[in-house]
């Protein structure tokens, strides 16, 4: 699972410090260059840690608004590979059900059974898909024959690392959420807000019961 790269006010204050060092360095450096005397001026001495000052805080602002960016991107894209994992989900169970129905066509109560967990409204057919689930893989233990088929072995399978991808890609979606959003409540992306247009991310919810089986 990907760990989030979290910045810390000590690894901020940290970087700030050393880039002020290294800025105030350079530009007496550059200071040296133009000057004949040996020793710089004060006044000379104090605009170079004035400018370091200043190039420090307008990278710091702009790096953190890249970073939160970047954390955009990232709940973005996970939010994205659910979709994508849930819909594999479901074409798997699709596929596995077309399987036992083909394999057991003589067993009548079976292809009732079946039928049944896709009657209904889609509302109702999306509400009960994990229930429609479990109950095929009832059905596989069911039957010996059936459970022996190493299709059927195979994709149900492949349905349970799906389903243990979803359910680790909601957990760190959440996790990102939880970052992010205490992120830009915390200085000095809180100071900058309106102007960066940073929101507060929803969290990833659904129902209890299609995330048990």
């Amino acid at each position: 699972m990907k760990v989030i790269k979290e910045r810390t006010y000590t690894k901020k204050l940290l970087s700030f410090i050393i880039g002020v060092v290294i800025g105030l360095f350079f530009y007496l450096f550059i200071v040296a260059m133009f000057i004949s005397s040996e020793e710089i001026p004060d006044k000379y001495a104090i605009l170079a840690l004035v400018l370091s000052l200043l190039t420090m805080v307008i990278y710091s602002l702009t790096s953190e608004f890249n970073y939160l960016k970047q954390l955009e991107f990232t709940m973005s894209s996970l939010l994205s590979n659910i979709t994508v994992y849930k819909k594999r989900e479901k074409e798997l169970a699709s596929k596995a059900e077309e399987v036992i129905v083909k394999f057991l066509k003589h067993e009548s109560d079976i292809q009732k059974s079946i039928a049944a967990s896709r009657s209904g409204t889609e509302k109702v057919a999306d509400e009960l898909e994990n229930l429609s689930l479990t109950n095929l893989k009832v059905t596989v233990e069911n039957y010996p024959n059936l459970k022996s088929d190493k299709h059927i072995s195979t994709i149900l399978n492949q349905i349970e690392e799906s389903q243990n991808t979803i359910l680790e890609s909601k957990l760190l979606y959440n996790q990102y959420v939880t970052y992010y959003n205490s992120t830009i409540y915390s200085f000095p992306a809180n100071i900058f807000s309106g102007i960066w247009k940073l929101k507060p991310s929803a969290f990833y919810e659904d129902q209890i019961d299609n995330d048990i089986n």
